[in-house]
């Protein structure tokens, strides 16, 4: 029979007496011991072989000269479970120690998630951060530890679900990557946690004889574990399966102002449209320049519609090794510091004494899009193209804007390292 201090303050309150009656074979907690040393009540055995949790004998004789909860403690000591002193490195205040670690792992997380949009997984970790802390309560107060469901999810749908994330997610067991991104990073390390927490409870509450006095904590923190482990493979599985996009490769183009289109072109020529391109209002015009380096030239580059305020050349390092030009890395329109070529039309030329970039990887991405996804215009990116020659790009810019739709441009050279063809996808895979 399990004797705990609440049902000995009960007893002791009705009779007011510095005796009491326990039956033969009980066990008394922790508490238990603390609450009768510090009261100095002496224990009255029907029979013999009352213990204390430790399996030690617990003595029948009134002890005068033991301390209680409100006495100076030691400096080296605290109080583990009512007015009993132990070490600081005592097994059970260790665990503590660890769980409280936990919590604060768990909190910092959540500020780290709110910063990045991730309001409904951090509203989660609220929930486990809850759930942690009453396995803390149960374990101070002596209590069972009653858990029901966390997340929704009942132990037994959490124990399947953990087995089997291929059935669940579409994601199979995998090593750990920085390349699946922040957020899946930050869910492992307290995964990782959790896992030190239940070697600690381990050695707390597991006797040498392998008697487990707290089941119930124990199989929590395994659940718990469980827990965060699917949904490292949720998250996964939403950046693999959500964030992909089509590729479009960009050849040499040139974009031009009026001014330039009318010294290339002759006074009143309107660009003829040729095709459509994919990003809306964008098409690939009849009209075609050459372009002139210092070193050589290259013919028939197509003019891109319609007609900017400054006109931009867009070629490969390839093709400016052709040219004799300085590639220099632009995002579109930041045309500082670049190189200028010689335009050569039907009607005449245009010198420009700037102009000439080798397109940033990008991406263009409606405003509803980078909504869902929780990204931001200017954003970079890592991207994964996933074609015959799988490469990781970093640094992708993120271009929003309501007239986009999602797609990433690769120039030529990027493309022909990556081996793209029509099938390929390009997946984000953090941030």
């Amino acid at each position: 029979m399990l004797i705990n201090e609440a049902e000995l303050r009960s007893q002791w309150h009705k009779t007011k007496t510095d005796v009491i009656t326990v039956p033969r074979g009980s066990v008394l907690t922790p508490s238990a011991r603390d609450f009768l040393r510090g009261n100095g009540i002496r224990v009255e055995v029907v029979g013999e072989g009352v213990q204390d949790l430790d399996r030690r004998p617990m003595s029948t004789a009134k002890n005068p000269a033991s301390v209680s909860a409100a006495t100076n403690k030691p400096e080296h000591q605290t109080h583990l479970h009512g007015g009993q002193l132990v070490d600081k490195t005592h097994p059970v205040i260790a665990w503590r120690g660890q769980l409280d670690q936990f919590d604060c792992a768990v909190v910092e997380s959540q500020v780290q998630l709110v910063r990045y949009g991730h309001d409904a997984l951090a509203a989660q970790l609220e929930e486990i951060l809850r759930f942690a802390q009453r396995i803390m309560a149960a374990e101070v107060h002596e209590t069972p530890f009653e858990f029901n469901t966390l997340l929704g999810w009942t132990p037994e749908q959490i124990r399947e679900m953990s087995h089997h994330p291929d059935r669940y997610f579409g994601v199979t067991h995998s090593t750990m990557s920085y390349l699946d991104g922040p957020v899946v990073a930050r869910l492992n390390i307290l995964r990782a946690k959790v896992r030190e927490v239940e070697l600690s409870a381990n050695r707390a509450f597991i006797d040498s004889q392998g008697i487990c006095r707290r089941t119930d904590i124990v199989q929590a923190l395994n659940r718990l574990s469980s827990v965060l482990y699917i949904l490292v493979c949720r998250t996964r599985s939403e950046t693999v399966q959500e964030k992909k996009l089509p590729i479009g490769v960009s050849n040499r183009h040139v974009h031009l102002s009026a001014a330039d289109l009318t010294s290339l072109f002759g006074s009143g020529h309107s660009l003829t449209k040729w095709k459509d391109l994919s990003q809306p209002g964008q098409f690939a015009a009849v009209e075609t320049v050459k372009i002139a380096g210092t070193k050589g030239s290259i013919d028939n580059v197509r003019v891109l519609g319609p007609v900017r305020k400054q006109t931009q050349v867009e070629i490969s390092a390839t093709d400016s090794f052709q040219l004799g030009v300085k590639p220099v890395v632009r995002d579109s329109g930041q045309l500082d510091g670049s190189e200028g070529v010689r335009l050569i039309g039907p009607n005449g030329s245009v010198e420009l004494a700037s102009g000439v970039i080798v397109a940033a990887r990008h991406i263009h991405m409606h405003p509803d899009q980078a909504k869902q996804w929780n990204l931001q215009d200017g954003q970079k990116v890592r991207v994964r193209v996933d074609s015959a020659r799988p490469v990781y790009f970093e640094d992708v810019l993120v271009r929003v804007n309501p007239q986009y739709q999602g797609e990433m441009h690769l120039d030529t050279d990027e493309a022909n390292a990556a081996m793209v063809d029509k099938n390929s996808q390009a997946v984000i895979v953090g941030g």
